[in-house]
């Protein structure tokens, strides 16, 4: 069950501080709240651990920046913090993503939604409407998959039990619209009920934990490539919202 508070070892304030900060550098090219929290998950439960160093730049890109060393250091503490919750909700089996709660019916938003829930076109519309997306976090997740494709990309080849424990998460993201459907099988592009979605959602995170005992149980071996280029950053979505925990 997703709730609206602040992951462990967080205030609400500081992730609101945080939010504040991605948000105002979205159009710069930053990530938001939601796609760091999947980005620095995937570097959690990955095969291979990942320097800040590496991710920082895809969460604050060189064009976004920071206002001064003060902001720089506010940042830098928090994105930590951030990832140090990530690491003990998941050793107290608390794990929850941080979900984007988008307008439904606001410009590129509404339709991104739609696109993906057309059931909603015929729903009662009001002023407050929201809808929870995962898109983001899937778009975070993914890009930090791609900080080690090569560990991820031989694996899933070779060991289908690990793209079986993906599944819940592979299921989210096709139904937010993250894959082709020109090249996705056709009964993966049937849009979900509302119910199914709502399952699916529930069961990312228990996806990620089994994911990362995945990795502890059978790390990656001497043949294995641990070295890899990043793939293209993703195109992110450029909204607002609110995060959703």
């Amino acid at each position: 069950m997703m709730v609206d508070s602040a992951p462990y070892g967080l205030e609400t304030r500081e992730l609101d501080t945080l939010h504040e900060f991605l948000l105002a550098r979205a159009n710069a090219g930053g990530m938001m709240l939601d796609a760091v929290h999947g980005l620095l998950t995937a570097v959690v439960i990955g095969p291979d651990p990942i320097p800040a160093s590496e991710w920082l730049g895809h969460v604050v890109p060189a064009e976004a920046g920071f206002s001064n060393e003060a902001e720089a250091n506010q940042i830098l503490a928090l994105l930590i913090k951030l990832y140090n919750s990530i690491v003990q909700e998941l050793e107290t089996l608390s794990y929850q993503p941080i979900f984007g709660e988008i307008e439904a019916v606001d410009g590129d938003d509404e339709d991104d939604y739609l696109a993906t829930h057309p059931e909603a076109a015929t729903a009662p519309v009001t002023e407050s409407s929201t809808a929870l997306s995962a898109r983001g976090w899937c778009e975070g997740f993914s890009l930090g998959v791609d900080l080690r494709s090569a560990l991820w990309e031989n694996r899933m080849r070779t060991d289908p039990a690990l793209l079986d424990l993906l599944s819940p998460l592979i299921t989210v993201a096709a139904e937010e619209g993250m894959f082709d459907p020109e090249t996705a099988e056709s009964e993966a592009t049937d849009h979900l009920s509302e119910d199914e979605f709502e399952l699916a959602l529930n069961s990312v995170a228990g996806a990620v934990a089994d994911v990362q005992q995945y990795w502890r149980n059978q790390p990656p071996g001497a043949d294995e490539s641990v070295s890899s280029e990043p793939g293209p950053r993703p195109l992110l979505r450029k909204r607002g919202g609110h995060w959703l925990h």
